[in-house]
């Protein structure tokens, strides 16, 4: 099943596009498993909702989007599969879909690595800074850390944490860590303010858990006091508006910890919508 509103195999050969999306049914470096069902649950839900956006009168699979599947992860130190990735059209903007948090690194590596990340920002309820896990560096508690390395540590921003241990408490002086008390402070516009606007080619890492779990409660570790949807997604317009944001992802949706009505997959899929209605304002689509 692809998400919904998405070209069909048929029409993507023969029509022009700019934007894909891309599964990555991983979950190998979570403590609870299920984020790996993630993709497959959230196209599901997507299918529940209207492609007709209310509050922007825009149906959205007039921007023409395609669903390209999956990938998968090999050894994950290695990153995302060659043979899967090196066909990608990097011209086209990309949403990838989670998994746990952890596919964010090999992902922004590849990019980064060809010249299409600069700077990186993520929205979570956790720091995840920390250096190793349970005796593994690449945990999805290590993500924010090992992107830091990447990129440099003056290239990342992180907004919405509410939750580290005592030792990464200390990121603030390292990367630039602008917490759920902050955001309540200075309101979604008064924190971009202050983060500024910019050029560089950027990538956008959602984890689910930002929102608060009444919310999104199909996550592997909730974290009480979290945003609302609505503020995630005035977030997320805004960020797009004042950078250019040239991939996404969506990460850390649990189906196995979810409510009986899929909720947090159906709020995933929401985001995704908005994220794709984005990218069509900015690029003069809509």
């Amino acid at each position: 099943m692809k998400f919904s509103g998405s070209l069909s195999e048929a029409d993507k050969e023969k029509a022009w596009y700019e934007y894909e999306l891309v599964g990555v049914p991983f979950d190998g470096n979570a403590f609870k498993k299920g984020a790996r069902e993630g993709p497959k649950a959230i196209r599901e839900a997507s299918q529940r909702l209207e492609t007709f956006l209310w509050h922007r009168k825009l149906e959205l699979s007039d921007l023409r989007y395609y669903d390209r599947g999956n990938i998968t992860l090999e050894q994950f130190t290695k990153g995302v599969r060659q043979e899967r990735i090196e066909d990608f059209d990097l011209k086209k903007k990309k949403i990838f879909i989670g998994g746990d948090h952890s596919i964010s690194y090999p992902i922004v590596k590849y990019l980064f690595e060809h010249g299409e990340v600069a700077k990186v920002i993520i929205v979570d309820a956790h720091a995840d800074f920390r250096d190793s896990y349970k005796n593994n560096r690449f945990s999805n508690a290590c993500v924010t850390r090992r992107i830091a390395e990447l990129i440099g540590f003056e290239n990342i921003i992180v907004i919405c944490v509410r939750s580290s241990s005592e030792g990464e408490y200390a990121a603030p002086n390292q990367i630039r860590i602008y917490d759920t008390e902050l955001l309540r402070e200075k309101g979604v516009e008064g924190l971009l303010d202050a983060i500024g606007k910019g050029k560089e080619k950027t990538y956008l890492s959602i984890d689910i858990d930002a929102l608060d779990p009444s919310i999104a409660p199909g996550v592997e570790h909730p974290e009480p006091c979290g945003m609302s949807l609505e503020s995630l997604i005035s977030l997320i317009q805004e960020i797009i508006k004042r950078r250019n944001v040239v991939a996404s992802d969506v990460v850390e949706v649990n189906p196995r910890l979810d409510n009986v009505n899929g909720i947090t997959s159906i709020t995933a899929a929401r985001i995704i919508f908005e994220i794709l209605a984005c990218y069509g304002e900015m690029d003069n689509r809509l």
